[in-house]
């Protein structure tokens, strides 16, 4: 007996959130949420489509972000620009290709605030040296990305080895080849992110050599959520250029 064989092709793993971002996307594209209009609030989104608050508020951000909703005192609305932002390459496709790169910005938030704060508090005058010499490269390399690259993987895993904890160590070290991509691709689609990126590095240096574990966990959470900002400025930046052109 011959196997039927069918056009079938290899299934996608989809995430709760992205389903919401494409509900809420077509909505608007088919003119039946429009600007001004605003949404119902998170938790009666999460009833009506039976999922968790931080599913839905994870999907808000990243409409946010994407300007296609806006918040008006504390209330989800439909943003205004929303011309300027819908188009036929559709930028929530591109988001999702994307994703590693978030995914990875995410897992980066998640640990190093704390290893920048365990760094603050068990670093050694070596440690802290290299650190300086790191951050002095940057300095001088800050219109090279190549070289400004390089010695920014070396500040982040020298703070993994001022932290003192092996699995740290080993974990930075494993993704390290994810790190340069990631942190490669934005760098040099980004115009504005050296320099910030510079001085959050010397105010995590700062933080760390004085032993101030709070200032250092507070400034590299605000250095790699800038780092997040950034990918969606660019996502946007690229669908703007590709109409254009």
């Amino acid at each position: 007996m011959q196997e039927n064989k069918l056009p079938l092709k290899p299934m996608q793993r989809v995430l709760v959130s992205d389903e919401i971002i494409e509900q809420i996307k077509n909505l608007i594209l088919e003119g039946k949420l429009r600007p001004g209009d605003q949404l119902p609030s998170e938790t009666k989104m999460a009833s009506q489509m039976k999922v968790g608050r931080s599913t839905i508020r994870e999907a808000l951000k990243v409409l946010i972000h994407l300007g296609f909703i806006e918040r008006m005192n504390k209330v989800a609305v439909i943003s205004d620009r929303i011309q300027e932002t819908v188009s036929p390459h559709d930028i929530v496709e591109r988001f999702k290709k994307q994703r590693n790169v978030l995914e990875m910005i995410e897992f980066r938030k998640i640990v190093e605030p704390d290893m920048a704060s365990l760094a603050a508090i068990r670093s050694d005058e070596m440690d802290v040296s290299l650190l300086q010499k790191d951050v002095d490269a940057m300095t001088e390399y800050k219109d090279d990305p190549e070289a400004f690259l390089k010695y920014d993987h070396h500040f982040h895993l020298h703070i993994a080895q001022g932290a003192k904890n092996q699995i740290l160590i080993e974990v930075i070290r494993g993704i390290q080849d994810i790190l340069e991509k990631t942190q490669g691709h934005i760098i040099r689609k980004s115009t504005t992110i050296s320099p910030r990126s510079l001085e959050f590095h010397r105010n995590i240096f700062n933080a760390i050599k004085n032993s101030k574990s709070e200032l250092a966990r507070k400034q590299m959470y605000e250095h790699l959520l800038d780092i997040e900002k950034e990918v969606y400025t660019i996502l946007k930046q690229e669908n703007i250029t590709e109409n254009v052109d």
